[in-house]
């Protein structure tokens, strides 16, 4: 009887001893490595541009006459790189002695991990960071004479010389911020890893069926 062609695919990639096992193994050895050391560069060369970031924020917020609030939005940057950083070095604990399946498993089940820590920090980092912001637009409406005697003489409740309602507003905002924090990062980390992470989920799915 003649062998479907299911029976021939089973046995060429399940049989120690066929050719076409180890070749399959290979090239999805070399997908997996590649797709793991993009995400990697991708870690640092982002660190980097947080950093760079961080500095540039020192100066610029100096220069608006706000240097507190830009150091203080420095350390929220370092401290987002540090974290990055930190998951770097975990992901050097990863068995490499695992199979390529086991080893992309354990890889997937990391980054979602690091993903899910990430979401309970950015749900701070991003309202404080709005409300940092804020400040240099605050010194430059009390430095304007012209609009800070108009706010003066406006009649309403101020807070440091600025409308309450005002700052009402910019609270509400950070909250809203921090209630949606997680949907914030997550399109934020699709919108730079999307595309690898993709191809991480396709490598995962093929490797699954192939073991099924």
């Amino acid at each position: 009887m003649e062998k479907s062609i299911e029976n021939i695919w089973e046995e060429g990639f399940l049989k120690s001893d066929a050719l076409v096992a180890p070749k399959i193994n290979k090239l999805y050895s070399k997908k997996s490595i590649h797709i793991i050391d993009k995400i990697k560069r991708m870690m640092k060369v982002n660190n980097y541009i947080i950093l760079a970031f961080a500095v540039v924020n020192i100066v610029l917020y100096a220069a608006l006459g706000t240097p507190i609030a830009g150091i203080f939005i420095f350390f929220l940057l370092l401290g987002v790189c540090l974290i990055s950083i930190k998951q770097l070095k975990d992901m050097k604990n990863l068995d490499t002695n695992l199979n390529n399946y086991e080893y992309i498993k354990s890889f997937n089940i990391w980054i979602k991990t690091a993903i899910s820590n990430n979401i309970k920090v950015m749900r701070f980092f991003y309202p404080l960071i709005f409300l940092a912001a804020l400040m240099p637009i605050v010194k430059a409406l009390k430095a304007e004479e012209v609009i800070n005697d108009a706010i003066l003489n406006s009649g309403f409740h101020l807070i440091y010389g600025i409308p309450t309602f005002g700052w009402i507003i910019a609270l509400v905002i950070a909250v809203l911020m921090y209630i949606f924090g997680g949907k914030i990062y997550k399109w934020d980390l699709n919108l730079v890893y999307g595309r690898v992470f993709k191809k991480l989920d396709e490598l995962l799915f093929d490797l699954e069926t192939l073991r099924s």
